[in-house]
């Protein structure tokens, strides 16, 4: 059976602007990777956080929920401010985009960029995705298809209190968009489906910045830093970041 190596956080120091970069719901640092490598040989110093119960066994995940990824994004932006970095901008994907609205609400931030956000969704979905990523966690793993039908059960019956306070949150940050004024990029897959056009739409009208970008990429699904778009998207990215 193949042993999967957990996901590992990201550092790359550099110079004195910090750039946080939060990857999405149950996927990990991966998700970042290419992008702090290409920003760090810019100058700029990368660190991308790794969710409690992300990037390893999917039982993890059973046992976590929204606030405590929440506040493993509030530890991670506390961790750039004692390491002495007072110029941090903030990148996003997915749920990462969430948390880069709610943090920007919050938080002293220079610039923040959000890819692929989504405005809501439901419950049903947000559980969906924990169970098709166990179970594709264990296929790669390689167990029986009677050993993963019987460990998956206890995600099939997993209640949705969790999935709805996810939801909550999500909500409640969308609710708040005119609190941000900082300068903010706002990023979507043209392949994606159309609720993240709906919702880049959303934020772009919503947010009180003076300084704001919304642009689609045709070749580009979910995952956009992943995906075909990649080297366009960073490059957008480091003009972005220079503004």
């Amino acid at each position: 059976m193949l042993n999967i190596l957990p996901a590992k956080e990201i550092y790359l120091q550099g110079n004195e602007h910090a750039l946080l970069l939060l990857h999405s719901f149950t996927s990990h640092t991966r998700d970042m990777k290419k992008v702090a490598t290409a920003l760090h040989s810019q100058g700029y110093t990368c660190y991308a956080p790794l969710y409690r119960g992300h990037g390893t066994h999917p039982e993890q995940l059973l046992h976590d929920q929204v606030d405590d990824w929440w506040q493993d994004v509030v530890n991670a932006h506390q961790f750039l401010l004692d390491e002495g970095y007072q110029k941090i901008s903030v990148i996003g994907l997915s749920i990462g985009g969430i948390f880069t609205l709610k943090l920007a609400q919050l938080e002293k931030l220079v610039q923040i960029i959000v890819l692929s956000v989504p405005f809501d969704k439901e419950p049903e979905q947000l559980k969906q995705r924990i169970v098709d990523y166990a179970y594709n966690y264990k296929t790669i793993e390689g167990k029986s298809p009677l050993q993963i039908t019987q460990e998956m059960e206890p995600f099939k019956s997993m209640p949705l209190d969790a999935m709805n306070a996810f939801q909550t949150f999500i909500q409640e940050t969308m609710q708040q968009l005119d609190k941000i004024t900082i300068p903010i990029a706002i990023y979507y897959g043209e392949r994606d489906d159309a609720l993240y056009t709906e919702s880049a739409e959303m934020i772009y009208q919503h947010v009180q910045s003076s300084k704001k970008r919304k642009k689609g990429f045709e070749n580009s699904k979910h995952l956009m830093t992943l995906g075909r778009d990649q080297e366009a998207l960073i490059k957008e990215m480091m003009d972005f970041l220079q503004i």
